[in-house]
């Protein structure tokens, strides 16, 4: 059986696009394998998802001073690693979604000559593909003109049940009955959005009442279930949804960060949403994410610095008393969905694989 290896790490942002295209694979006749780090979400999550886990001893390459002195010797070690697994697994291809084990992997793939796909989520690219790119048999991207090179866009792959949606005018937004508010920090959470939405709350002045699903970040929802207490409104708060299916179905408004895959997975399904990119990424990534759903009339994204508690709540307010208008604009969301994105991407690898092609 044909074996491709899959690196992606880190965040549920890199995870759960490159599991949508491991079910497409495995389906379509392909044995996976996963690269990624020991110290990563990943190395929970994958063999959850009955995939076999080959682990990397690897951590963030930046941070403080005797990490980044450090740098070029886990690289190193991270390589060998690498190229050790790769000698063992024989995969006939690499796929490479972005992680702490995907720069060491694609250049030991580059070196033992295995076809290195890399697929990049965001509007801005990562460094690692940035350099890895020319060293790729094939480069895709998830957004227009994320490259300068003309390289095919397919999408950021969503869950399989998250494709299944029917436009929101289809669905319906009742005018009178709570208007469900989804709050979405990551699968890491954001503090500040912790913080943010359970000050906003008290100061909605809609007549219809706002119900809250708020998903918190690990180790985090105690605090945030008391800042809500303590505003005396009451919220469902989670550490991680794992239903995302379930959540989507219930909202009607999402408050969340723009990673690549969340703003993906809300065109998918069809959700408006209000959005506060992540600020400190030097590339400013999440910022292009969110202006890919605002130029569609589909979202709409602030400064964390600029968001007040009284503009969110000012937001909402509007959202709540104008049904008509959320259900047009979150199906403008919808329109913008690539639903098709894994196939797409399987498509590239039956290319370079065809003795398995369906």
């Amino acid at each position: 059986m044909t074996k491709v290896m899959i690196m992606a790490g880190g965040t549920g942002g890199h995870i759960f696009p490159a599991a949508a295209v491991a079910e497409k694979l495995v389906e379509s006749g392909y044995q996976v394998r996963w690269l990624g780090s020991l110290n990563g979400m990943e190395g929970k999550l994958v063999p959850q998802m009955g995939y076999e886990f080959c682990g990397l001893p690897v951590t963030a390459w930046h941070g403080g001073r005797l990490r980044k002195l450090l740098a070029p010797i886990n690289l190193l070690r991270a390589f060998l690693g690498c190229c050790a697994i790769f000698l063992k697994e024989k995969p006939s291809a690499v796929i490479g979604f972005g992680g702490y084990a995907s720069a060491p992997g694609g250049v030991a793939a580059w070196v033992m000559r295995i076809p290195l796909i890399l697929h990049e989520q965001n509007g801005v690219p990562g460094l690692t593909n940035k350099k890895l790119a020319a060293k790729a048999s094939v480069v895709l991207q998830a957004f227009p003109n994320t490259f300068a090179e003309d390289y095919e866009v397919v999408g950021n792959p969503v869950r399989a049940n998250l494709c299944e949606f029917q436009k929101p005018e289809l669905r319906g937004l009742a005018s009178g009955r709570a208007l469900k508010l989804l709050v979405l920090g990551g699968s890491q959470g954001a503090q500040a959005i912790n913080e943010l939405v359970p000050q906003a709350l008290p100061l909605c002045k809609a007549a219809a009442p706002v119900e809250i699903w708020h998903q918190a970040g690990k180790g985090k929802a105690d605090e945030c279930l008391t800042a809500y207490k303590d505003a005396g409104v009451e919220a469902t708060v989670v550490e991680f949804i794992d239903d995302m299916k379930a959540a989507y179905e219930w909202c009607d408004l999402v408050v969340a960060r723009s990673g690549a895959a969340t703003v993906s997975e809300l065109a998918a399904v069809g959700a408006y949403s209000i959005l506060l990119p992540y600020p400190w990424h030097k590339d400013r990534q999440q910022f292009d994410n969110a202006d890919w759903l605002k130029q569609a009339g589909a979202a709409e994204w602030y400064e964390q610095k600029d968001l007040t508690a009284e503009a969110l709540a000012g937001r909402i307010d509007y959202w709540n008393k104008n049904r008509n208008e959320l259900q047009q604009a979150s199906t403008r969301s919808w329109q913008l969905g690539v639903r098709d994105s894994a196939r797409r991407i399987l498509k590239v690898v039956q290319e370079f694989l065809p003795e398995v092609a369906a």
